[in-house]
Protein backbone atom coordinates (compact mmCIF):
# COMPACT_ATOMS: atom_id res chain seq x y z
CA UNK A 1 0.00 0.00 0.00
CA UNK A 2 1.50 3.39 -0.99
CA UNK A 3 2.01 5.79 1.90
CA UNK A 4 2.14 8.99 -0.17
CA UNK A 5 -1.14 10.80 -0.79
CA UNK A 6 -1.35 12.56 -4.16
CA UNK A 7 -2.38 16.22 -3.90
CA UNK A 8 -2.56 17.31 -7.54
CA UNK A 9 -1.77 20.79 -8.74
CA UNK A 10 -4.65 22.57 -10.37
CA UNK A 11 -4.10 23.13 -14.05
CA UNK A 12 -5.59 25.87 -16.16
CA UNK A 13 -8.04 24.85 -18.80
CA UNK A 14 -5.41 24.43 -21.50
CA UNK A 15 -6.38 24.80 -25.11
CA UNK A 16 -6.65 21.53 -26.94
CA UNK A 17 -3.96 20.87 -29.52
CA UNK A 18 -6.06 20.84 -32.66
CA UNK A 19 -3.22 19.23 -34.64
CA UNK A 20 -3.16 16.14 -32.41
CA UNK A 21 -6.62 16.43 -30.89
CA UNK A 22 -5.03 16.22 -27.45
CA UNK A 23 -6.62 18.25 -24.63
CA UNK A 24 -5.38 19.14 -21.14
CA UNK A 25 -6.94 16.15 -19.37
CA UNK A 26 -5.69 13.77 -22.07
CA UNK A 27 -2.12 15.09 -21.65
CA UNK A 28 -2.33 14.84 -17.84
CA UNK A 29 -3.73 11.31 -18.09
CA UNK A 30 -1.03 10.21 -20.54
CA UNK A 31 1.70 11.47 -18.17
CA UNK A 32 -0.01 9.90 -15.13
CA UNK A 33 -0.27 6.49 -16.79
CA UNK A 34 3.42 6.58 -17.76
CA UNK A 35 4.52 7.56 -14.24
CA UNK A 36 2.38 5.27 -12.06
CA UNK A 37 2.22 1.56 -11.37
CA UNK A 38 -1.42 0.87 -12.24
CA UNK A 39 -1.49 -2.38 -10.25
CA UNK A 40 -1.28 -0.64 -6.85
CA UNK A 41 -3.73 1.66 -5.03
CA UNK A 42 -3.49 5.42 -5.70
CA UNK A 43 -4.31 7.46 -2.58
CA UNK A 44 -5.35 11.06 -3.32
CA UNK A 45 -6.61 14.19 -1.60
CA UNK A 46 -9.39 16.32 -3.04
CA UNK A 47 -7.78 19.74 -3.00
CA UNK A 48 -7.84 22.27 -5.83
CA UNK A 49 -7.27 25.99 -6.41
CA UNK A 50 -10.43 27.93 -7.15
CA UNK A 51 -10.64 30.06 -10.29
CA UNK A 52 -11.79 33.67 -10.34
CA UNK A 53 -12.30 33.40 -14.10
CA UNK A 54 -12.72 30.40 -16.39
CA UNK A 55 -12.29 26.77 -15.36
CA UNK A 56 -9.60 24.41 -14.14
CA UNK A 57 -8.98 20.72 -13.68
CA UNK A 58 -6.83 18.51 -11.46
CA UNK A 59 -6.32 14.81 -12.21
CA UNK A 60 -6.58 12.87 -8.93
CA UNK A 61 -5.98 9.26 -9.98
CA UNK A 62 -6.33 7.07 -13.05
CA UNK A 63 -6.00 3.69 -14.67
CA UNK A 64 -6.07 2.91 -18.36
CA UNK A 65 -9.89 2.55 -18.12
CA UNK A 66 -10.99 5.09 -15.48
CA UNK A 67 -9.98 8.55 -14.28
CA UNK A 68 -11.02 10.91 -11.51
CA UNK A 69 -10.52 14.63 -11.63
CA UNK A 70 -11.71 17.77 -9.88
CA UNK A 71 -13.25 20.33 -12.20
CA UNK A 72 -13.58 23.94 -11.06
CA UNK A 73 -15.62 26.75 -12.62
CA UNK A 74 -15.77 30.43 -11.68
CA UNK A 75 -18.65 30.82 -14.10
CA UNK A 76 -19.96 29.13 -17.20
CA UNK A 77 -19.49 25.39 -17.41
CA UNK A 78 -19.48 23.03 -20.35
CA UNK A 79 -21.47 25.52 -22.33
CA UNK A 80 -22.26 23.78 -25.60
CA UNK A 81 -24.46 20.76 -26.18
CA UNK A 82 -22.16 17.77 -26.64
CA UNK A 83 -21.72 14.04 -26.08
CA UNK A 84 -18.88 11.65 -25.29
CA UNK A 85 -19.19 8.67 -27.63
CA UNK A 86 -16.82 6.28 -25.82
CA UNK A 87 -17.04 7.35 -22.19
CA UNK A 88 -19.58 6.85 -19.45
CA UNK A 89 -19.06 9.55 -16.82
CA UNK A 90 -20.51 11.17 -13.77
CA UNK A 91 -20.36 14.56 -12.06
CA UNK A 92 -20.84 15.00 -8.30
CA UNK A 93 -21.19 18.54 -6.92
CA UNK A 94 -18.80 19.18 -4.03
CA UNK A 95 -19.32 22.95 -3.82
CA UNK A 96 -21.69 25.41 -5.49
CA UNK A 97 -24.60 24.57 -7.76
CA UNK A 98 -24.76 23.37 -11.36
CA UNK A 99 -27.66 23.25 -13.79
CA UNK A 100 -27.47 20.46 -16.39
CA UNK A 101 -29.45 20.71 -19.63
CA UNK A 102 -30.54 18.06 -22.12
CA UNK A 103 -31.04 18.36 -25.89
CA UNK A 104 -34.65 19.52 -25.59
CA UNK A 105 -33.81 22.24 -23.03
CA UNK A 106 -34.86 20.12 -20.07
CA UNK A 107 -32.95 21.18 -16.94
CA UNK A 108 -32.12 19.98 -13.44
CA UNK A 109 -30.08 21.84 -10.81
CA UNK A 110 -27.74 20.01 -8.44
CA UNK A 111 -26.14 21.21 -5.22
CA UNK A 112 -23.63 19.74 -2.78
CA UNK A 113 -23.52 15.91 -2.69
CA UNK A 114 -25.86 15.56 -5.67
CA UNK A 115 -24.86 14.44 -9.13
CA UNK A 116 -25.65 12.89 -12.47
CA UNK A 117 -24.50 9.83 -14.44
CA UNK A 118 -24.13 10.47 -18.16
CA UNK A 119 -24.03 7.34 -20.34
CA UNK A 120 -21.95 7.45 -23.53
CA UNK A 121 -23.68 9.21 -26.38
CA UNK A 122 -26.15 11.28 -24.35
CA UNK A 123 -26.09 14.99 -25.18
CA UNK A 124 -25.87 17.58 -22.41
CA UNK A 125 -24.30 20.82 -21.24
CA UNK A 126 -24.19 22.56 -17.86
CA UNK A 127 -23.69 25.94 -16.22
CA UNK A 128 -22.33 26.95 -12.83
CA UNK A 129 -24.96 28.87 -10.88
CA UNK A 130 -23.81 32.28 -9.56
CA UNK A 131 -22.84 32.62 -5.91
CA UNK A 132 -19.69 30.58 -5.33
CA UNK A 133 -17.14 28.69 -7.39
CA UNK A 134 -18.39 25.33 -8.64
CA UNK A 135 -16.31 22.25 -7.76
CA UNK A 136 -17.22 18.92 -9.36
CA UNK A 137 -15.77 15.46 -8.92
CA UNK A 138 -15.76 13.95 -12.42
CA UNK A 139 -15.28 10.21 -12.90
CA UNK A 140 -14.92 8.89 -16.43
CA UNK A 141 -14.68 5.34 -17.75
CA UNK A 142 -13.79 4.26 -21.28
CA UNK A 143 -16.34 1.88 -22.81
CA UNK A 144 -14.50 0.36 -25.79
CA UNK A 145 -10.79 0.05 -24.99
CA UNK A 146 -9.99 -0.38 -28.68
CA UNK A 147 -11.09 3.22 -29.31
CA UNK A 148 -9.92 6.50 -27.81
CA UNK A 149 -12.16 7.85 -25.03
CA UNK A 150 -11.81 11.44 -26.25
CA UNK A 151 -14.52 11.38 -28.93
CA UNK A 152 -16.35 14.53 -27.83
CA UNK A 153 -18.88 15.70 -30.40
CA UNK A 154 -21.10 18.75 -30.74
CA UNK A 155 -24.84 18.93 -31.37
CA UNK A 156 -24.44 17.96 -35.05
CA UNK A 157 -21.83 15.22 -34.47
CA UNK A 158 -18.84 17.46 -35.30
CA UNK A 159 -15.64 17.24 -33.18
CA UNK A 160 -15.83 19.63 -30.21
CA UNK A 161 -12.69 20.02 -28.06
CA UNK A 162 -13.68 20.90 -24.50
CA UNK A 163 -11.25 23.80 -24.25
CA UNK A 164 -12.21 25.40 -27.55
CA UNK A 165 -13.76 28.75 -28.41
CA UNK A 166 -16.73 26.78 -29.72
CA UNK A 167 -17.24 25.48 -26.17
CA UNK A 168 -16.95 29.06 -24.84
CA UNK A 169 -13.63 28.45 -23.11
CA UNK A 170 -11.82 31.49 -21.69
CA UNK A 171 -8.33 31.85 -20.17
CA UNK A 172 -8.32 30.70 -16.55
CA UNK A 173 -7.29 32.97 -13.68
CA UNK A 174 -6.89 31.45 -10.21
CA UNK A 175 -7.45 32.90 -6.76
CA UNK A 176 -5.31 32.09 -3.72
CA UNK A 177 -8.26 30.12 -2.28
CA UNK A 178 -8.49 26.34 -2.27
CA UNK A 179 -11.32 23.85 -2.08
CA UNK A 180 -10.39 21.08 0.35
Amino acid sequence: MPTTINTPQTRGHERSNLDTGKGGLESALEAHLAEHDLSVPQPFRMQVRLPTKGRGSALLAATDRMWLNLKTYAEGGENTLHAHSNEDHTFIVLQGRATFYGPEGEAVTFSRNQGILLPRGCRYYFHAEPGEALVLLRIGCVVDTDKAPWGRTGALGEPLPGSSKENKSVPTEFSDEYFQ
